[in-house]
């Protein structure tokens, strides 16, 4: 299903709990449909994939190779994916510092391995960085299967959620949720967060800035190891509009 169409919700961190007819993990359980946990340690053999950095790697180098620099970066089609290799590069050497910021937010609709609706991107750069073997996560689920996570945290409401992120007040938050028939409650979220912001450059400024380290370095060949080789993105930055998050 196509959730990112029920459009995101923002709420705000406060010093008093909101009331439940505003609380987006309430609102997100759809009257007792669904449930979350939280696990502070979840193996990564246990998530599944969408898109490994191998993968990754194989589609920039063989659409550079096929389209050529420009018309690469200026297809539309590209442009998520441009943003994250900029990010990704960024997120390894970030990770070796600082180690994940934000829990990854999993659904389990009862096969093997958890989904991941938040975090992928997260998952891909431990490719660079295997001692790594656990992620903070949550758990969003269906209540049929509450019993499987009984040993866990329940997550009712947003003081708690924002408890788990480690936030201070006055965060902002944006949720978008599913529906009634869904498996799980809630699709994605986000969070401004001064430790991750200088490593979450805007997609407009990825992309400018990839075609400048590009017709800089024309004989980029992307693998494993450049990912896990920090670029001075400095050297290449350009800003969209002078703002660095656009």
């Amino acid at each position: 299903m196509e959730y990112w169409k029920n459009g995101i919700k923002t709420y705000t961190q406060t010093v008093l709990p909101h009331p439940k007819d505003t609380d987006p993990i309430v609102a997100a359980s759809h009257t007792g449909t669904h449930c979350l946990f939280y696990a502070p340690a979840v193996h990564k053999a246990r998530m599944r994939y969408s898109q490994s950095l191998q993968d990754i790697c194989d589609w920039i180098n063989e659409r550079i190779k096929m389209d050529g620099i420009d018309q690469f970066i200026f297809d539309e089609r590209n442009w998520y994916d441009i943003a994250n290799v900029v990010k990704l590069n960024m997120w390894v050497e970030d990770i070796k510092h600082q180690g994940i910021v934000k829990p990854m937010m999993l659904y389990y609709d009862g096969e093997e391995k958890f989904g991941i609706n938040n975090g992928e991107s997260r998952l891909r750069a431990l490719t660079c960085l295997p001692e790594i073997l656990e992620l903070e996560s949550f758990i969003s689920t269906h209540i049929k299967y509450a019993d499987n996570f009984k040993h866990l945290p329940f997550i009712e409401n947003f003081e708690q959620f924002c408890e788990i992120c480690r936030s201070p007040i006055g965060t902002e938050y944006l949720f978008t949720t599913t529906d009634q028939d869904a498996p799980y409650g809630i699709y994605w979220y986000e969070y401004n967060s001064q430790k991750t912001a200088p490593v979450t450059p805007g997609p407009v400024t990825c992309r400018r800035t990839l075609q400048n380290y590009l017709k800089q370095n024309t004989d980029t060949v992307f693998d494993i190891d450049w990912f896990n080789t920090p670029v001075d993105w400095n050297l290449y930055l350009e800003k969209h509009n002078d703002d660095y998050w656009s």
